[in-house]
């Protein structure tokens, strides 16, 4: 029995020293020989890579990175490489592909993996991003059958460069491709305006018509999105193709849109107007994740921060606030209580600017404070982010105020009633 006992003990023994000597423990080399170290680039130059990669085991795969040195998220997709080799020179030409990456201190992680063990390494380089200037501010002017587009190249003189044949329901104008996007008011279509070329040069007809006025469009910065009655929300990238789509059951409709950095979220609603909900979608594929219910018209949905979401609601009682977290789908009512909401933007220090039935209010949330700011009703609004100013417009009168400063520093009157303002800034 003894001796079977020692027989075991050695079997044990040697078995666990076999497999430990079968065990990879030793991590890839990774070598980056270019770009050198701190090298500046400028937004859409490209970046010849160059890393030396070895291992006693064979390379499965390396992956390349960029990641910005603020945030440590990745700025790009990440670039993967099938190897099959213990030892690999990796040559490879990154293109730093996005027009509206800010200027900053960035750095590529260059990773190895041999199928047991990952090693990394890491170069700097500086971003010079493109300027940024305001270089101009639309203004749509309707006489109650028709809307002309008027343009002001920073001398705030107005001229007019367009006249659509519809009514305004709605516009945005969209940064990354530097145009004008309009939905016609009470019609099934969408246009876009080159203000360079001073016609429409994009029109998509749709079989539906589109909701209420002012909640109807979005963007942000690389792509326009917008809801569609009976079909649910389009996007459209800065090519003019379709790079989103929510579709809504048969049964609802999608009333309101809030765009975010990581997901999108809808209030979709019963075509006889019950059962609202807060849904939340995928930022890039619009596939529903998350929903919540709701029971109040909602008027805007603003993204505070990258999980919650300032629900602008109207009642019989008036307008009211409430706050929706897309992750846990809890919903916090009465954040505060005001006039009827006809429209919001957001400011650059995080405030709310809320246009009302009786007054221009502002709302931070960070103290959760609803403050009187002008005693203008109805307004329309803009926000130019560039330089921290408001833009008011009223009947035909279009005033501009530095914000929370309540005498404006401009001020112009328009031929019609003013019923859209949009920013224009020049990033290239």
């Amino acid at each position: 029995m003894k001796k079977a006992f020692i027989l075991a003990i050695s079997f044990f023994l040697i078995s666990m020293f076999s497999c430990k000597e079968d065990q990879d423990t030793q991590v890839p080399t990774v070598v980056i020989l270019e770009p050198v170290e701190n090298t500046e680039y400028e937004v859409l130059d490209q970046v010849f890579i160059r890393v030396n990669v070895s291992d006693n085991e064979v390379i499965e795969s390396v992956q390349v990175s960029l990641v910005s040195d603020d945030s440590k998220n990745k700025v790009l997709p990440s670039v993967d490489f099938s190897v099959g080799q213990k030892e690999y020179l990796l040559e490879y030409t990154f293109d730093i592909a996005d027009s509206l990456l800010s200027t900053g201190r960035y750095y590529f992680q260059v990773e190895a993996f041999d199928g047991e063990n990952r090693n990394s390494a890491f170069r700097y380089i500086n971003i010079r991003g493109m300027n940024r200037e305001r270089t101009g501010v639309f203004v749509a002017c309707s006489d109650g059958s028709t809307t002309d587009l008027y343009f002001d190249q920073n001398q705030f003189t107005f001229l007019r460069i367009h006249q659509f044949g519809k009514q305004y329901q709605g516009a945005v104008f969209n940064q990354f491709n530097q145009e004008f996007w309009f939905l016609p008011k009470n019609n099934n279509e969408i246009e876009m305006f080159d203000a360079v070329r001073g016609a429409v040069t994009f029109t998509r007809v749709f079989n539906s018509n589109f909701p209420n006025s002012f909640n109807t469009i979005k963007k942000d910065e690389r792509d326009v999105r917008f809801t569609v009655a009976d079909i649910g929300v389009k996007g459209f990238n800065q090519n003019q193709n379709e790079n989103y789509t929510y579709l809504t059951p048969a049964t609802t409709v999608v009333e309101s849109f809030g765009v975010g950095d990581l997901a999108n979220v809808v209030e979709e609603v019963d075509r006889n107007g019950g059962n609202r909900a807060l849904l939340v979608l995928n930022k890039n594929t619009g596939a529903r994740l998350r929903a919540g219910n709701i029971f109040s018209d909602v008027v805007d949905i603003q993204f505070v921060d990258e999980e919650n979401v300032l629900i602008f609601c109207n009642t019989a009682q008036g307008g009211k606030g409430m706050l929706f977290n897309i992750n846990t789908t809890a919903l916090q009512s009465n954040l505060f209580s005001c006039d009827s909401i006809r429209e919001v933007v957001k400011t650059s220090v995080g405030d709310f600017v809320i246009s009302t039935k009786s007054e221009v209010q502002t709302y931070r949330p960070s103290n959760g404070s609803l403050t009187n700011y002008l005693t203008i009703g109805n307004a329309v609004l803009a926000y130019d982010d560039l330089n921290n100013q408001v833009y008011v417009g009223f009947g035909n009168q279009l005033r501009v105020y530095n914000y929370r400063q309540i005498s404006a520093v401009q001020s112009t009157s328009m031929p019609d009633n003013i019923v859209g303002i949009n920013v224009k800034f020049n990033q290239f």
